[in-house]
C-alpha cells in the first residue's frame, strides 16, 4: 500500500491558512493588495487546497500541501538566512519567495496543476494525482512567475531568480547558473529540500 501521508485535521488546515494570510498581511501595500487580489480567485482557492506533490510517498500529497509545504519553506528560510546572513533579506522576501516559490502548482490561474489520479489501481498504488493536460506546459517555477507578472506583483531581482532556480540544478534549465547560483536562490533550495524532506511520509 504503499505510504501513508500525515495529513492535517480541517482546523489545522485553517490555522495555516490563517498564517498565510498573517504573512501576506506584512507585505508592503502596493504588493499586498495585488497579491489579496490575486488569491480571491482561482489561484488563492488553489494555493490553500492543492497537494505539494503527486504520490504518497513525496512530501505532503494532500489537499493542503502546498499551502503547508509552502509555510515550511518560509520558516526553513528564515531559519537558514538568520544562521549564515542576518539581517541581509527583509522579512518581507524571506516570506514572499517561500510562500511562492512553488505557486505554479497551483496551476496557471485557470486550470489547476494536479488534478485527482482517474485510474483506481494507480490510486490504490499511492498515485493520487496526476498533472492536468490542460495546464499550460512550462516549468513550474516559470509558471508562478508568469501567474504573478499576469496579477501585475513586482519583484526583485532576488525575489526572481529564487522562485526560478529554486528546484537547484536539479532542473536542466537551471544549469547555466550552476556557477555563480545566487545566495538567495541558492538558500531558498536548502530550504526547499529539507522541507521536503521533513514531510515526507514514513514507510509502511
Amino acid at each position: 500500500e504503499g505510504h501513508i501521508p500525515m495529513q492535517p485535521t480541517n482546523e489545522e488546515i485553517a490555522g495555516k491558512a490563517a498564517l498565510v494570510n498573517n504573512l501576506i498581511a506584512g507585505f508592503s501595500e502596493q504588493r499586498r493588495v495585488l497579491i489579496e487580489r490575486m488569491f480571491n480567485g482561482p489561484v488563492g482557492a488553489s494555493f490553500y487546497t492543492a497537494p505539494a506533490s503527486s504520490r504518497e510517498e513525496f512530501h505532503s500529497c494532500y489537499p493542503g500541501g502546498l499551502m503547508i509545504h509552502s509555510l515550511n519553506v518560509v520558516k526553513n528560510l528564515k531559519v537558514i538566512t538568520q544562521a549564515l546572513c542576518p539581517g541581509k533579506f527583509s522579512n518581507e522576501t524571506i516570506a514572499f519567495v517561500g510562500l511562492f516559490h512553488d505557486l505554479g502548482k497551483t496551476g496557471d490561474g485557470v486550470h489547476d496543476f494536479y488534478v485527482p489520479h482517474p485510474n483506481d489501481w494507480h490510486r490504490k498504488q499511492g498515485h493520487l494525482y496526476e498533472v492536468n493536460k490542460e495546464c499550460l506546459n512550462m516549468p513550474n517555477s516559470e509558471r508562478g512567475l508568469f501567474i504573478l507578472q499576469n496579477h501585475g506583483v513586482t519583484l526583485s531581482s532576488d525575489e526572481y531568480l529564487s522562485i526560478r532556480l529554486n528546484d537547484g540544478m536539479y532542473a536542466e534549465e537551471n544549469r547555466i547558473y550552476g556557477v555563480d547560483i545566487p545566495q538567495l536562490a541558492l538558500l531558498t533550495h536548502w530550504a526547499d529540500m529539507w522541507a521536503c524532506k521533513s514531510e515526507k511520509a514514513p514507510s509502511q
